[in-house]
Formats: structure tokens, C-alpha cells, sequence
């Protein structure tokens, strides 16, 4: 397994996510990412998805609302990388449980589809979404993740104000008077990865723990 999430869009953009896309696919000839933007409402950004990737991987989208599980299943066997973006959290959620792909896109990822995510992509991830900043604006009642870590998460972690962080913080520990699953919440510019040998967390990153707020050791790696 090969994952990595982000809070936000990989910075300096789009250089960062062009060059990890590369090193991702390594040498195989005509890559293909399959672009999810699952989350998305009115806009998809698969032209300019494309145009960063461009010399790099062809793109297939692959849109939920729209195409069919055979156009979809095409596209992931083809797929050398799997790139799931921001959007609304929940709208994700409620998409890819309505299709039913869910537990497949998980073992995919088990099974070595490498795999770039952000912001909702990123929430995506965990356990489940409940740790979302997002509004559930489509009525989603499916909240399961990918569960690619046994963790929660929260992306765009406020730096400031103070006022920012104590209301961001109260809400995680709201939903942890109630769920068991520690939160791991990611500042803009942080990044998870996760391999067999376990999650490696760059930059700025929190675990929440039940009353307990800590900073994650730069670099470190916890066991899956």
C-alpha cells in the first residue's frame, strides 16, 4: 500500500503533485490516473487536472453521478494511480456508497493501487467522515470511510486565531464523547502517508485521543 494525504492541494502547486504522480507510476509505459472527484457540485477541474499531468499520465475522471460501475471498472483496471480531491466530504460519501464501491476502492488500495488524496479525499480515508469540516448538504446517512488507517481525520486545521482552534477543537472532542477512534487533524501543508510498515505523518499534524491533544513527531511512523 501506497497512500498519501493531504490537507490541502500539494504545495508548490501544481509542481508537487506532478512530481509525486511521476514518482508514483514509476516506469510504466502510458500511465493512467483515475481522477474521483466525487465530492464535487459544480465543477470537476478534470481540464486542469489534465493539463498538470500532461507528459506525465493520461487522466481518466471518473464521475460518480454520472457513469456507469462498467465505464468506472474500466477505468480502475487500467488505473497505475488513484487521485481523489477535495470537494464536500459527505456528497463523497453519499456518491460512492450509493454505487456501491466503496469496500472495492478500499481493496484496491490494499491490494497496491497507489493512491494521492486531499482535503475531502483526504477525510475520506479514515474511518469515517464524521471528523469533516463540511456541511451535510445531501442528506448522507452512509458515513463510512475507506478506513485505510485506524484513525479519523480533519484537514485545514486552523494555526489561528485562538478563537479558530478552540471552536475546531471543541467539535473533535464533541465527536469523540461518542466514537472511540482517535483523530488525527492535519494543518495545511501536512501530509500522511501510509505503507505496509505503517503511517509516516509530515508537518504539522495533531492526535486527538480522548482529552488528549498531542503533536505528532515529524517524520515518525506509527504501526498500522
Amino acid at each position: 500500500m501506497q497512500c498519501y494525504l493531504f490537507s490541502s492541494f500539494p504545495e508548490p502547486a501544481p509542481t508537487a503533485l506532478v512530481e509525486l504522480v511521476r514518482s508514483m507510476v514509476g516506469d510504466r509505459a502510458d500511465p493512467l490516473v483515475a481522477y474521483l472527484p466525487a465530492g464535487n457540485i459544480k465543477r470537476h477541474f478534470v481540464r486542469e487536472v489534465k493539463g498538470f499531468l500532461r507528459g506525465v499520465a493520461e487522466v481518466g475522471a471518473i464521475k460518480p453521478e454520472v457513469h456507469s460501475l462498467k465505464r468506472i471498472h474500466s477505468i480502475l483496471d487500467q488505473a497505475a494511480l488513484l487521485l481523489i480531491p477535495g470537494g464536500n466530504t459527505y456528497l463523497m460519501a453519499h456518491r460512492l456508497h450509493q454505487l456501491g464501491i466503496v469496500s472495492e476502492l478500499r481493496q484496491r488500495l490494499l491490494d497496491g493501487l497507489p493512491l494521492v488524496a486531499f482535503s475531502a479525499g483526504t477525510v475520506f480515508c479514515g474511518q469515517d467522515v464524521l471528523t469533516t469540516n463540511d456541511i451535510n448538504c445531501c442528506g448522507c446517512t452512509q458515513f463510512d470511510g475507506l478506513k485505510l488507517l485506524p484513525y479519523n481525520l480533519n484537514v485545514h486545521y486552523p494555526l489561528s486565531p485562538e478563537e479558530a482552534v478552540q471552536g475546531r477543537d471543541e467539535r473533535l472532542e464533541e465527536y469523540q464523547s461518542f466514537h472511540a477512534t482517535p483523530i488525527l487533524a492535519l494543518e495545511d501543508g501536512a501530509r500522511v502517508r501510509i505503507t505496509e510498515s505503517g503511517i509516516q505523518v509530515l508537518g504539522d499534524v495533531w492526535e486527538f485521543n480522548h482529552g488528549l491533544k498531542v503533536k505528532c513527531q515529524e517524520a515518525g511512523w506509527k504501526a498500522l
